[in-house]
């Protein structure tokens, strides 16, 4: 600089005495919800919101509040299960491009509106593949097993399904169900759209928890006898086994 002397300092060994600033404004709700929240929800299953804070402070030293920590959370939960509002909305588009490409698939999808004036509410929806169906009656066993399990989604709701087992003793997928709660009539009516399905003109054994014998044990007159149809209510596939 003219006809001044310059230096360029390369290294300074001295010990640091200035805090840290944990304080960044560039860290926002996106930001934390991308980088530190989504693989969490992905791989932990359940993230609160003081670990969102300490992964913070402890992989990034940075704090943030509460607000930004719950917003980021919420943020991170829309990008890792889609958003709830949106998929039930097109249900019934799924329902009918289900149907479109293949006539034998079988869609069923139910609304309740109790007033003309408001918004149809899902109900229920039922789905069963023609593939998995013919499959199914060509080289599976007279064998159904039947279930259900809660949603951990927004909404909340059963999801009931049944499968069959394969020539190589493996599970076949039959029909899915999706209802809002887990009673005698949405059991029927999840049976009732099965046995359309698979027809009445066999035996069958159906292979279900305990929890659901005395739901299902009183609708099943109501199922149709052609051929009598057999519904056993087997505990476990050990006493199925023992029995046969």
């Amino acid at each position: 600089m003219g006809d001044r002397h310059t230096y360029k300092i390369k290294s300074l060994v001295k010990d640091h005495t200035c805090g840290r600033v944990t304080k960044n404004r560039s860290v926002t709700s996106k930001w934390v919800a991308n980088f530190a929240v989504v693989n969490k929800l992905q791989t932990t299953e359940k993230v609160t919101i003081k670990d969102i804070m300490k992964d913070m402070r402890k992989n990034y030293s940075v704090d943030i509040t509460k607000e930004r920590a719950w917003k980021a959370k919420q943020i991170a939960q829309m990008i890792v299960d889609g958003d709830a509002d949106r998929q039930y909305s097109m249900v019934w588009r799924y329902a009918a491009e289900l149907t479109r490409v293949c006539p034998g698939n079988t869609a069923m999808v139910n609304v309740e509106r109790p007033n003309p004036t408001l918004q149809p509410k899902f109900g229920s929806f039922y789905f069963s593949f023609d593939g998995c169906k013919r499959g199914f009656k060509a080289a599976c066993r007279p064998f159904v097993g039947v279930d259900g399990c809660h949603l951990k989604t927004k909404y909340g709701g059963q999801l009931l399904l049944a499968v069959g087992r394969d020539p190589n003793d493996q599970y076949f997928p039959l029909a899915f169900g999706v209802v809002e709660v887990e009673s005698k009539a949405s059991w029927k009516w999840f049976m009732e759209l099965l046995m359309d399905d698979i027809g009445k003109d066999k035996r069958y054994v159906f292979i279900l928890d305990e929890s659901e014998e005395g739901v299902l044990t009183q609708e099943s007159t109501a199922l149709g006898t052609k051929e009598g149809v057999v519904m056993p209510y087997m505990r476990t596939m050990s006493t199925l086994v023992a029995e046969k």
